[in-house]
């Protein structure tokens, strides 16, 4: 792991300097402060340089991985969404996302040689640390243990996510439309949840659809279009799927409309099926390396 994110531009430096600024003082169970993913490996990309006329693809994110002394405080994704919004609201030059994990349970998945934390471990950039740690080695994973990992998170998550697909024709036949809503967003969160196990063993304890589908598209370059956001009136409604989590259930001025639904049914039912082949492919393509 680097200990400096010199290859970085100063302007760039700044904001990571403000966002852990933003993180020790929200929190006071911070370990580490970790740079991961494309600004940590100097392979980032911003608005400027891609397409106006793309049919996929996005600027890169500040991919930021808090460590915890304890579980609690990882797992509080009220804190982590608060400080989130804090460090989106002051004016660093991109979006930041932030997930954690305890030390205690880090620790455990390098042991076991969890692909996602070994990324961080191996291509990750220290923006804080409270001390010296010694990180886990990670123990090499056969690719028949591989592949049985990555069939076992396929099975339970896209069991779900069908699941929750049966549970809304059910549903809507009925004419009850908030709970359509809720297994439809249920179902998308199934699927974003499968992607980001098979394809790293890793996803967050979130429900929010945005960042979820965020994650879920480094692994599928296209899956950012299943629901596009290029109108208002299309942003709207992916708005009311992601909230419907909470709303549908729980909030009284909830609402939506059937045809709203069956929009909404038509983008996640291509979501189930791009799950699943994308999915299926990635197991079988741990075959190749027996």
């Amino acid at each position: 792991m680097k200990n400096t994110v010199e290859h970085l531009p100063q302007p760039k430096q700044r904001d990571l300097n403000g966002i852990v600024d933003i993180i020790t003082e929200g929190c006071s169970d911070v370990d580490m402060v970790i740079l991961f993913g494309s600004y940590a490996r100097g392979k980032w990309k911003e608005e400027r340089d891609l397409k106006p006329d793309r049919l996929s693809g996005h600027a890169s994110d500040y991919d930021i991985f808090v460590v915890t002394g304890e579980k609690k405080t990882a797992r509080d994704a009220g804190l982590w969404q608060e400080i989130a919004e804090k460090c989106n609201a002051s004016g660093i030059s991109t979006h930041a996302r932030i997930i954690a994990q305890d030390m205690e349970q880090l620790n455990i998945d390098l042991a076991n040689g969890q692909y996602f934390y070994t990324e961080i471990k191996e291509q990750g950039c220290v923006l804080y640390g409270k001390e010296k740690y010694n990180l886990a080695e990670k123990r090499e994973l056969t690719p028949k243990e591989l592949q049985r990992i990555a069939q076992d998170y396929y099975d339970h998550w896209f069991e779900r996510a069908k699941d929750f697909w049966v549970s809304y024709e059910l549903t809507i036949e009925r004419g009850m439309l908030n709970l359509s809503a809720f297994n439809l967003n249920q179902a998308t969160e199934s699927c974003y949840k499968t992607i980001l196990l098979v394809f790293s063993g890793y996803c967050p304890h979130e429900h929010y659809l945005y960042l979820l589908e965020s994650m879920a598209s480094d692994y599928i370059e296209n899956i950012k279009a299943i629901f596009p956001r290029e109108t208002q009136k299309q942003r709207d409604l992916f708005n009311l799927l992601d909230y419907a989590y909470i709303g549908a259930r729980y909030n009284p001025d909830y609402s939506i409309s059937k045809e709203d639904l069956e929009y909404l049914s038509q983008r996640v039912e291509k979501l189930i099926k791009t799950t699943e082949k994308a999915c299926l492919d990635k197991i079988q393509s741990f075959v190749k390396l027996l």
